[in-house]
Protein backbone atom coordinates (compact mmCIF):
# COMPACT_ATOMS: atom_id res chain seq x y z
CA UNK A 1 0.00 0.00 0.00
CA UNK A 2 2.85 2.81 0.80
CA UNK A 3 4.70 1.48 -2.19
CA UNK A 4 1.11 2.67 -4.19
CA UNK A 5 1.27 5.23 -2.13
CA UNK A 6 4.61 6.74 -3.14
CA UNK A 7 4.91 5.82 -7.01
CA UNK A 8 1.38 7.97 -7.17
CA UNK A 9 2.79 10.60 -5.88
CA UNK A 10 6.35 10.55 -7.96
CA UNK A 11 3.83 10.02 -10.73
CA UNK A 12 1.68 13.28 -9.63
CA UNK A 13 5.28 15.05 -8.95
CA UNK A 14 6.56 13.99 -12.54
CA UNK A 15 3.10 15.21 -14.38
CA UNK A 16 3.35 18.53 -12.54
CA UNK A 17 7.11 18.64 -13.23
CA UNK A 18 6.14 18.30 -17.13
CA UNK A 19 3.48 20.24 -16.75
CA UNK A 20 5.55 23.36 -15.88
CA UNK A 21 7.99 22.51 -18.69
CA UNK A 22 5.28 22.64 -21.74
CA UNK A 23 4.20 26.28 -19.97
CA UNK A 24 7.05 27.56 -19.26
CA UNK A 25 6.87 30.00 -22.39
CA UNK A 26 3.89 30.85 -21.51
CA UNK A 27 5.31 33.19 -18.98
CA UNK A 28 7.77 34.94 -21.07
CA UNK A 29 6.30 38.13 -22.43
CA UNK A 30 6.07 38.25 -26.02
CA UNK A 31 8.80 41.09 -27.01
CA UNK A 32 11.05 38.60 -25.69
CA UNK A 33 10.15 35.66 -27.62
CA UNK A 34 10.73 38.15 -30.68
CA UNK A 35 13.13 40.61 -29.59
CA UNK A 36 13.13 42.48 -33.17
CA UNK A 37 9.84 42.49 -34.80
CA UNK A 38 9.80 43.81 -38.16
CA UNK A 39 6.80 46.56 -38.19
CA UNK A 40 4.71 45.63 -41.36
CA UNK A 41 4.39 49.85 -42.13
CA UNK A 42 7.90 50.46 -41.54
CA UNK A 43 8.92 47.45 -43.86
CA UNK A 44 6.94 48.97 -46.53
CA UNK A 45 8.52 52.48 -45.89
CA UNK A 46 12.01 51.25 -46.50
CA UNK A 47 10.80 49.46 -49.38
CA UNK A 48 9.04 52.30 -50.80
CA UNK A 49 12.19 54.44 -50.94
CA UNK A 50 14.51 51.16 -52.10
CA UNK A 51 12.13 51.31 -55.35
CA UNK A 52 11.83 54.94 -55.76
CA UNK A 53 15.96 55.44 -55.45
CA UNK A 54 16.21 52.74 -57.44
CA UNK A 55 14.57 54.02 -60.13
CA UNK A 56 15.79 57.68 -59.41
CA UNK A 57 19.46 56.34 -60.06
CA UNK A 58 18.29 54.37 -63.26
CA UNK A 59 17.13 57.46 -65.46
CA UNK A 60 20.17 59.21 -64.26
CA UNK A 61 22.32 56.76 -65.18
CA UNK A 62 20.58 55.98 -68.38
CA UNK A 63 19.97 59.89 -69.13
CA UNK A 64 23.69 60.67 -68.08
CA UNK A 65 25.02 62.66 -71.10
CA UNK A 66 21.73 64.48 -71.56
CA UNK A 67 22.37 65.96 -67.89
CA UNK A 68 25.69 66.47 -68.37
CA UNK A 69 24.89 68.89 -71.33
CA UNK A 70 23.08 71.38 -68.81
CA UNK A 71 26.09 71.48 -66.63
CA UNK A 72 29.08 69.04 -66.37
CA UNK A 73 29.23 68.86 -62.56
CA UNK A 74 24.74 67.86 -62.47
CA UNK A 75 25.04 64.32 -63.47
CA UNK A 76 27.60 63.43 -61.29
CA UNK A 77 26.01 65.63 -57.98
CA UNK A 78 22.43 63.68 -59.08
CA UNK A 79 24.01 60.26 -59.52
CA UNK A 80 26.43 60.57 -56.57
CA UNK A 81 23.02 61.79 -53.96
CA UNK A 82 20.93 58.92 -55.52
CA UNK A 83 23.24 55.76 -54.76
CA UNK A 84 24.42 57.26 -51.91
CA UNK A 85 20.89 57.54 -50.43
CA UNK A 86 20.16 54.14 -52.53
CA UNK A 87 23.24 52.19 -50.33
CA UNK A 88 21.71 53.82 -46.87
CA UNK A 89 18.02 52.73 -47.36
CA UNK A 90 19.60 49.26 -48.37
CA UNK A 91 21.48 49.08 -45.10
CA UNK A 92 18.15 50.33 -43.07
CA UNK A 93 16.17 47.60 -44.91
CA UNK A 94 18.49 44.84 -43.69
CA UNK A 95 18.31 46.16 -40.35
CA UNK A 96 14.58 46.61 -40.42
CA UNK A 97 15.26 50.47 -38.94
CA UNK A 98 14.34 53.48 -40.49
CA UNK A 99 16.23 57.08 -40.03
CA UNK A 100 15.11 59.34 -42.84
CA UNK A 101 18.25 61.65 -41.39
CA UNK A 102 20.94 59.62 -42.03
CA UNK A 103 19.21 59.18 -45.61
CA UNK A 104 19.42 62.77 -46.18
CA UNK A 105 22.50 63.17 -44.69
CA UNK A 106 24.02 60.29 -47.19
CA UNK A 107 22.16 62.63 -49.77
CA UNK A 108 24.12 65.86 -49.02
CA UNK A 109 27.34 63.27 -48.81
CA UNK A 110 26.95 61.76 -52.51
CA UNK A 111 26.65 65.60 -53.85
CA UNK A 112 29.27 66.36 -52.16
CA UNK A 113 31.35 63.31 -53.24
CA UNK A 114 30.12 63.58 -57.26
CA UNK A 115 31.19 66.71 -57.49
CA UNK A 116 34.80 66.71 -55.54
CA UNK A 117 35.19 63.50 -57.49
CA UNK A 118 34.74 64.82 -61.23
CA UNK A 119 36.67 67.74 -60.33
CA UNK A 120 39.14 65.25 -58.84
CA UNK A 121 39.62 62.76 -61.63
CA UNK A 122 39.42 65.49 -64.17
CA UNK A 123 42.91 67.24 -62.59
CA UNK A 124 44.46 63.52 -63.21
CA UNK A 125 43.74 62.96 -66.36
CA UNK A 126 44.88 66.62 -67.14
CA UNK A 127 47.69 66.74 -65.08
CA UNK A 128 49.49 63.30 -65.55
CA UNK A 129 49.62 61.87 -69.15
CA UNK A 130 50.80 58.31 -67.56
CA UNK A 131 48.17 56.17 -65.92
CA UNK A 132 50.83 55.07 -63.63
CA UNK A 133 51.22 58.37 -61.61
CA UNK A 134 47.44 59.06 -61.86
CA UNK A 135 46.61 55.52 -60.04
CA UNK A 136 49.72 56.71 -57.24
CA UNK A 137 48.34 60.48 -56.89
CA UNK A 138 44.82 58.94 -56.38
CA UNK A 139 45.53 56.79 -53.74
CA UNK A 140 47.96 58.56 -51.78
CA UNK A 141 46.28 61.71 -51.61
CA UNK A 142 42.39 61.14 -53.43
CA UNK A 143 41.25 58.51 -51.58
CA UNK A 144 42.66 59.50 -48.12
CA UNK A 145 41.41 63.22 -48.56
CA UNK A 146 38.19 61.72 -49.54
CA UNK A 147 37.61 59.75 -46.34
CA UNK A 148 38.89 62.61 -44.41
CA UNK A 149 36.39 65.20 -46.00
CA UNK A 150 33.58 61.84 -44.96
CA UNK A 151 35.10 61.69 -41.77
CA UNK A 152 34.85 65.34 -40.81
CA UNK A 153 31.20 65.72 -42.36
CA UNK A 154 29.95 62.44 -40.45
CA UNK A 155 32.03 64.14 -37.03
CA UNK A 156 29.50 67.44 -37.55
CA UNK A 157 26.57 65.43 -38.39
CA UNK A 158 27.04 63.17 -35.15
CA UNK A 159 27.66 65.39 -32.39
CA UNK A 160 29.33 68.89 -34.00
CA UNK A 161 32.77 67.31 -32.91
CA UNK A 162 35.36 67.52 -35.52
CA UNK A 163 38.06 65.88 -33.10
CA UNK A 164 35.91 62.66 -32.86
CA UNK A 165 37.51 61.88 -36.45
CA UNK A 166 40.28 60.34 -34.86
CA UNK A 167 37.35 57.66 -32.73
CA UNK A 168 38.13 53.71 -34.01
CA UNK A 169 35.07 54.07 -36.79
CA UNK A 170 36.59 56.96 -39.21
CA UNK A 171 40.13 55.42 -38.62
CA UNK A 172 38.51 51.83 -39.11
CA UNK A 173 37.00 53.20 -42.27
CA UNK A 174 39.94 55.40 -43.20
CA UNK A 175 41.67 51.52 -43.19
CA UNK A 176 38.88 49.93 -45.33
CA UNK A 177 38.77 52.58 -48.12
CA UNK A 178 42.67 51.15 -48.58
CA UNK A 179 41.31 47.54 -48.85
CA UNK A 180 38.43 48.91 -51.38
CA UNK A 181 39.25 51.92 -54.05
CA UNK A 182 43.05 51.10 -55.07
CA UNK A 183 41.42 47.92 -56.90
CA UNK A 184 38.98 49.94 -58.54
CA UNK A 185 41.13 52.64 -59.45
CA UNK A 186 43.65 50.51 -60.95
CA UNK A 187 41.05 48.96 -63.11
CA UNK A 188 39.58 52.24 -63.83
CA UNK A 189 42.29 54.18 -65.00
CA UNK A 190 43.43 51.32 -67.11
CA UNK A 191 40.73 49.60 -68.78
CA UNK A 192 37.78 52.49 -68.63
CA UNK A 193 37.55 54.87 -71.78
CA UNK A 194 37.33 58.79 -69.31
CA UNK A 195 33.57 59.65 -70.22
CA UNK A 196 32.79 55.89 -68.48
CA UNK A 197 35.08 56.67 -65.18
CA UNK A 198 32.57 58.82 -63.10
CA UNK A 199 29.14 56.19 -63.81
CA UNK A 200 31.84 52.91 -63.41
CA UNK A 201 32.53 55.19 -59.95
CA UNK A 202 29.17 55.61 -58.87
CA UNK A 203 28.65 51.86 -59.26
CA UNK A 204 31.77 51.42 -56.73
CA UNK A 205 30.60 54.25 -54.78
CA UNK A 206 27.23 52.31 -53.84
CA UNK A 207 29.22 49.41 -52.74
CA UNK A 208 31.70 51.88 -50.81
CA UNK A 209 28.37 53.72 -49.45
CA UNK A 210 27.10 50.56 -47.91
CA UNK A 211 30.18 50.02 -46.41
CA UNK A 212 30.34 53.19 -44.86
CA UNK A 213 26.34 52.77 -43.74
CA UNK A 214 27.08 49.76 -41.86
CA UNK A 215 30.14 51.63 -40.03
CA UNK A 216 27.98 54.73 -39.36
CA UNK A 217 24.96 52.97 -38.25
Amino acid sequence: MSEDIKLSHLNARGEKAHNNVLTVDDDIPPSHLNLNPASKTLKRKLVLYLIIEALISTVIYMKYDVLSEFHSLLAPALLGSSTAAFAQSINQYSKSKFSASKIYKFLLWGVINGVLTVLWIDMLNFQFETVLYRIIIDQLIGAPTFQIVYNILSAIWENGDISSIMSPVHMRSLKYSYCFWPFFSTIAFIFLPTEAFYPANCVANLIWNLILSKLSS
